[in-house]
Protein backbone atom coordinates (compact mmCIF):
# COMPACT_ATOMS: atom_id res chain seq x y z
CA UNK A 1 0.00 0.00 0.00
CA UNK A 2 1.60 3.65 -0.71
CA UNK A 3 0.79 6.15 1.59
CA UNK A 4 -0.17 9.27 -0.21
CA UNK A 5 -2.53 11.08 2.44
CA UNK A 6 -3.25 11.07 6.84
CA UNK A 7 -5.78 8.77 5.93
CA UNK A 8 -4.23 6.20 4.13
CA UNK A 9 -1.55 5.93 7.20
CA UNK A 10 -4.28 5.76 9.60
CA UNK A 11 -6.21 2.78 7.08
CA UNK A 12 -2.71 1.02 7.84
CA UNK A 13 -2.25 1.17 11.30
CA UNK A 14 -5.99 0.24 11.72
CA UNK A 15 -6.15 -2.56 9.64
CA UNK A 16 -2.16 -4.00 11.44
CA UNK A 17 -3.93 -3.61 14.74
CA UNK A 18 -6.95 -5.41 13.94
CA UNK A 19 -5.07 -8.71 12.70
CA UNK A 20 -2.63 -8.87 15.35
CA UNK A 21 -4.65 -8.54 18.54
CA UNK A 22 -6.08 -11.73 19.53
CA UNK A 23 -9.39 -13.31 18.67
CA UNK A 24 -12.34 -14.55 20.94
CA UNK A 25 -16.02 -15.53 20.18
CA UNK A 26 -18.05 -12.96 19.15
CA UNK A 27 -21.36 -12.13 17.87
CA UNK A 28 -21.99 -12.96 14.49
CA UNK A 29 -17.89 -12.54 14.30
CA UNK A 30 -15.87 -10.16 12.32
CA UNK A 31 -17.76 -10.84 9.29
CA UNK A 32 -20.81 -10.16 10.25
CA UNK A 33 -20.47 -7.02 12.10
CA UNK A 34 -18.96 -5.75 8.71
CA UNK A 35 -21.82 -6.89 7.25
CA UNK A 36 -24.13 -4.68 9.83
CA UNK A 37 -21.85 -1.39 9.64
CA UNK A 38 -22.00 -2.17 5.35
CA UNK A 39 -25.42 -2.16 5.03
CA UNK A 40 -26.10 0.54 7.75
CA UNK A 41 -23.48 3.08 5.54
CA UNK A 42 -25.96 2.76 2.17
CA UNK A 43 -29.01 3.78 4.93
CA UNK A 44 -27.63 6.73 5.85
CA UNK A 45 -28.53 9.93 4.74
CA UNK A 46 -26.33 12.28 3.48
CA UNK A 47 -25.84 14.47 6.42
CA UNK A 48 -25.68 12.30 9.16
CA UNK A 49 -23.06 10.29 6.26
CA UNK A 50 -21.18 13.56 6.43
CA UNK A 51 -21.33 14.18 9.85
CA UNK A 52 -19.75 10.58 10.64
CA UNK A 53 -17.22 11.29 7.69
CA UNK A 54 -15.88 14.14 9.94
CA UNK A 55 -15.94 12.35 13.23
CA UNK A 56 -14.10 9.64 12.23
CA UNK A 57 -11.77 11.70 9.99
CA UNK A 58 -12.35 9.62 6.97
CA UNK A 59 -14.51 8.62 4.35
CA UNK A 60 -13.19 5.28 3.39
CA UNK A 61 -16.41 2.52 3.37
CA UNK A 62 -13.43 -0.80 4.17
CA UNK A 63 -12.60 1.35 7.40
CA UNK A 64 -15.44 2.63 8.97
CA UNK A 65 -16.86 -1.42 9.16
CA UNK A 66 -13.57 -2.43 10.63
CA UNK A 67 -14.74 0.21 13.50
CA UNK A 68 -17.65 -1.96 14.02
CA UNK A 69 -15.32 -4.94 15.18
CA UNK A 70 -12.91 -2.70 17.68
CA UNK A 71 -14.85 -3.47 20.81
CA UNK A 72 -14.32 -6.99 20.33
CA UNK A 73 -10.65 -6.80 19.55
CA UNK A 74 -10.59 -3.61 22.56
CA UNK A 75 -12.85 -6.18 25.11
CA UNK A 76 -9.50 -8.75 24.33
CA UNK A 77 -7.14 -6.63 26.00
CA UNK A 78 -6.34 -6.41 29.50
CA UNK A 79 -7.35 -2.73 29.57
CA UNK A 80 -10.80 -3.96 27.83
CA UNK A 81 -11.66 -6.63 29.60
CA UNK A 82 -13.88 -4.13 32.02
CA UNK A 83 -16.76 -4.01 28.64
CA UNK A 84 -17.48 -8.13 28.99
CA UNK A 85 -20.89 -7.69 30.25
CA UNK A 86 -22.01 -4.89 27.67
CA UNK A 87 -22.18 -7.49 24.46
CA UNK A 88 -24.82 -9.29 25.93
CA UNK A 89 -28.05 -9.33 28.09
CA UNK A 90 -29.36 -12.62 29.39
CA UNK A 91 -32.98 -12.81 30.70
CA UNK A 92 -34.21 -15.08 33.15
CA UNK A 93 -36.13 -18.00 31.41
CA UNK A 94 -39.82 -17.85 31.03
CA UNK A 95 -39.67 -13.77 30.71
CA UNK A 96 -40.83 -12.70 27.20
CA UNK A 97 -39.90 -8.89 28.01
CA UNK A 98 -36.67 -6.97 29.37
CA UNK A 99 -37.00 -5.02 32.48
CA UNK A 100 -34.16 -3.46 33.71
CA UNK A 101 -34.38 -3.83 37.29
CA UNK A 102 -34.62 -7.36 37.03
CA UNK A 103 -32.18 -8.40 33.95
CA UNK A 104 -29.48 -5.36 34.22
CA UNK A 105 -29.41 -3.76 37.37
CA UNK A 106 -26.09 -2.24 36.85
CA UNK A 107 -26.74 -0.91 33.61
CA UNK A 108 -23.71 -2.99 32.33
CA UNK A 109 -25.23 -4.87 29.39
CA UNK A 110 -25.96 -4.42 25.68
CA UNK A 111 -29.65 -3.05 25.76
CA UNK A 112 -28.48 -0.36 28.23
CA UNK A 113 -25.11 0.58 26.38
CA UNK A 114 -26.56 0.98 22.89
CA UNK A 115 -28.77 3.74 24.23
CA UNK A 116 -25.26 5.37 25.98
CA UNK A 117 -23.07 5.35 23.42
CA UNK A 118 -25.79 6.45 20.99
CA UNK A 119 -25.50 9.67 23.24
CA UNK A 120 -21.96 10.15 23.56
CA UNK A 121 -21.84 9.80 19.38
CA UNK A 122 -24.72 12.25 18.92
CA UNK A 123 -23.18 14.66 21.57
CA UNK A 124 -20.19 17.58 19.49
CA UNK A 125 -19.15 18.26 23.59
CA UNK A 126 -17.54 15.20 23.53
CA UNK A 127 -13.81 14.61 22.33
CA UNK A 128 -13.37 13.23 18.95
CA UNK A 129 -11.57 10.24 20.15
CA UNK A 130 -14.69 9.23 22.38
CA UNK A 131 -17.45 9.63 19.62
CA UNK A 132 -15.12 7.66 17.42
CA UNK A 133 -14.97 5.09 19.61
CA UNK A 134 -18.79 5.43 20.28
CA UNK A 135 -19.54 5.25 16.67
CA UNK A 136 -17.69 1.61 17.26
CA UNK A 137 -19.80 0.67 20.40
CA UNK A 138 -22.70 1.55 18.84
CA UNK A 139 -22.03 -0.36 15.42
CA UNK A 140 -20.92 -3.55 17.23
CA UNK A 141 -23.58 -3.29 19.89
CA UNK A 142 -26.27 -2.74 17.74
CA UNK A 143 -25.10 -5.75 16.06
CA UNK A 144 -24.40 -8.11 19.03
CA UNK A 145 -28.34 -7.35 19.78
CA UNK A 146 -29.37 -8.97 16.47
CA UNK A 147 -27.56 -12.49 17.23
CA UNK A 148 -30.47 -14.16 18.93
CA UNK A 149 -28.56 -15.98 21.53
CA UNK A 150 -26.65 -12.62 22.83
CA UNK A 151 -30.54 -12.27 24.29
CA UNK A 152 -30.32 -15.61 25.41
CA UNK A 153 -29.95 -17.19 29.28
CA UNK A 154 -27.40 -16.85 31.64
CA UNK A 155 -27.57 -20.44 32.71
CA UNK A 156 -25.76 -21.97 29.61
CA UNK A 157 -23.81 -18.47 28.72
CA UNK A 158 -25.45 -17.75 25.60
CA UNK A 159 -25.33 -20.93 24.28
CA UNK A 160 -21.91 -21.23 24.90
CA UNK A 161 -22.13 -24.41 26.97
CA UNK A 162 -24.15 -26.38 24.51
CA UNK A 163 -22.22 -28.21 22.35
CA UNK A 164 -23.61 -29.63 19.13
CA UNK A 165 -22.07 -31.35 16.02
CA UNK A 166 -22.51 -30.08 12.56
CA UNK A 167 -20.92 -31.40 9.67
CA UNK A 168 -19.34 -34.13 12.03
CA UNK A 169 -17.54 -30.90 13.74
CA UNK A 170 -18.22 -30.17 17.39
CA UNK A 171 -18.99 -26.74 18.17
CA UNK A 172 -20.61 -25.06 21.04
CA UNK A 173 -24.05 -23.35 19.93
CA UNK A 174 -22.94 -19.93 20.25
CA UNK A 175 -20.00 -20.36 17.70
CA UNK A 176 -22.25 -22.24 15.44
CA UNK A 177 -24.64 -18.67 15.30
CA UNK A 178 -21.65 -16.58 15.85
CA UNK A 179 -19.82 -17.48 12.80
CA UNK A 180 -19.82 -21.04 11.42
CA UNK A 181 -23.22 -20.74 9.77
CA UNK A 182 -22.03 -17.77 8.31
CA UNK A 183 -19.01 -19.35 6.58
CA UNK A 184 -21.08 -22.52 5.79
CA UNK A 185 -23.20 -20.45 3.48
CA UNK A 186 -20.78 -18.05 1.74
CA UNK A 187 -17.94 -17.29 0.70
CA UNK A 188 -16.67 -13.51 1.70
CA UNK A 189 -18.60 -11.00 4.19
CA UNK A 190 -18.86 -8.90 1.11
CA UNK A 191 -20.43 -11.87 -0.84
CA UNK A 192 -23.45 -11.76 1.73
CA UNK A 193 -23.45 -8.13 2.02
CA UNK A 194 -24.23 -8.43 -1.91
CA UNK A 195 -26.73 -10.60 -1.40
CA UNK A 196 -28.45 -8.15 1.93
CA UNK A 197 -27.78 -4.77 0.31
CA UNK A 198 -30.84 -5.31 -2.39
CA UNK A 199 -32.36 -1.50 -1.97
CA UNK A 200 -35.37 -3.19 0.05
CA UNK A 201 -36.29 -1.20 3.58
CA UNK A 202 -35.90 1.97 4.68
CA UNK A 203 -35.25 4.10 8.30
CA UNK A 204 -38.40 5.41 9.21
CA UNK A 205 -39.17 9.26 8.72
CA UNK A 206 -39.67 9.53 12.91
CA UNK A 207 -36.63 10.12 14.85
CA UNK A 208 -35.04 7.06 16.80
CA UNK A 209 -35.80 6.76 20.36
CA UNK A 210 -33.61 5.13 22.94
CA UNK A 211 -36.46 2.87 24.03
CA UNK A 212 -36.99 0.74 20.82
CA UNK A 213 -33.71 -1.14 22.27
CA UNK A 214 -36.20 -2.33 24.95
CA UNK A 215 -38.13 -3.60 21.75
CA UNK A 216 -35.13 -5.51 19.91
CA UNK A 217 -34.40 -6.92 23.01
CA UNK A 218 -37.82 -8.58 23.44
CA UNK A 219 -37.72 -9.37 19.50
CA UNK A 220 -34.04 -11.40 19.95
CA UNK A 221 -35.34 -12.86 23.24
CA UNK A 222 -37.85 -14.13 21.63
CA UNK A 223 -35.65 -15.88 18.51
CA UNK A 224 -33.39 -17.14 21.45
CA UNK A 225 -36.40 -19.26 23.11
CA UNK A 226 -37.93 -20.25 19.87
CA UNK A 227 -35.61 -20.54 17.08
CA UNK A 228 -32.10 -20.52 18.50
CA UNK A 229 -31.92 -23.89 19.95
CA UNK A 230 -31.51 -27.59 17.82
CA UNK A 231 -33.81 -29.92 20.03
CA UNK A 232 -30.84 -32.24 19.50
CA UNK A 233 -27.21 -32.19 19.84
CA UNK A 234 -27.01 -32.83 16.14
CA UNK A 235 -28.09 -30.15 13.84
CA UNK A 236 -30.10 -31.09 10.95
CA UNK A 237 -29.82 -29.67 7.50
CA UNK A 238 -33.78 -28.38 8.15
CA UNK A 239 -32.71 -26.25 11.38
CA UNK A 240 -29.32 -24.97 9.68
CA UNK A 241 -31.65 -23.49 7.03
CA UNK A 242 -34.43 -22.36 9.01
CA UNK A 243 -31.25 -20.92 10.97
CA UNK A 244 -29.97 -18.95 8.25
CA UNK A 245 -32.67 -17.16 6.91
CA UNK A 246 -33.38 -15.87 10.32
CA UNK A 247 -29.92 -14.87 10.52
CA UNK A 248 -29.87 -13.07 6.95
CA UNK A 249 -32.97 -11.77 8.18
CA UNK A 250 -31.38 -10.34 11.35
CA UNK A 251 -27.81 -8.76 9.68
CA UNK A 252 -30.14 -6.84 7.46
CA UNK A 253 -32.39 -5.78 10.48
CA UNK A 254 -29.53 -4.76 12.74
CA UNK A 255 -27.86 -3.11 9.61
CA UNK A 256 -30.97 -0.95 8.88
CA UNK A 257 -31.70 0.12 12.51
CA UNK A 258 -27.96 1.08 13.07
CA UNK A 259 -28.89 3.47 10.10
CA UNK A 260 -32.03 4.88 12.02
CA UNK A 261 -29.76 5.40 15.13
CA UNK A 262 -27.28 7.27 12.81
CA UNK A 263 -29.49 8.97 11.15
CA UNK A 264 -31.12 10.31 14.48
CA UNK A 265 -28.09 11.01 16.30
CA UNK A 266 -25.72 12.60 13.65
CA UNK A 267 -28.31 15.17 12.45
CA UNK A 268 -26.86 18.54 12.35
CA UNK A 269 -27.24 20.24 15.19
CA UNK A 270 -29.23 17.53 16.79
CA UNK A 271 -29.91 16.87 20.43
CA UNK A 272 -30.20 13.30 21.96
CA UNK A 273 -31.70 12.83 25.35
CA UNK A 274 -29.80 10.63 27.25
CA UNK A 275 -32.55 10.91 30.36
CA UNK A 276 -35.14 9.23 27.75
CA UNK A 277 -33.50 6.00 27.56
CA UNK A 278 -32.60 5.66 31.35
CA UNK A 279 -36.40 6.27 31.66
CA UNK A 280 -37.52 3.65 28.72
CA UNK A 281 -35.40 0.78 29.97
CA UNK A 282 -36.78 0.33 33.17
CA UNK A 283 -40.05 -1.66 31.74
CA UNK A 284 -40.35 -3.94 28.71
CA UNK A 285 -42.11 -2.03 25.66
CA UNK A 286 -43.28 -3.00 22.34
CA UNK A 287 -41.93 -0.71 19.49
CA UNK A 288 -44.21 1.15 17.39
CA UNK A 289 -41.83 2.02 14.42
CA UNK A 290 -42.47 -1.49 13.15
CA UNK A 291 -39.09 -1.98 12.28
Amino acid sequence: MIIQSPADLFRLLFMTVILVLPAKGVAWGPDGHRIVGAVALDYLSKGALDTLHEIMGIDDAEVLVEWCNWPDEYRATIEGAWSEPKHYINMVPGASLYDMQRDCPTGMCVTEAIGEYAAELGNSDFPQKSRREAFGWVCHFVGDLHQPLHAGFGHDRGGNDVVVSFKSEEINLHSFWDSRLIKDRSTSWTELYDQLSDGSGSTPESDWQADEVVSWTNESHSFAETWSYPGTLEISDEFADQSWRLAQEQLKKGGVRLAWVLNTVLKPKAAYDRSSHKQASKKGCKSESGL
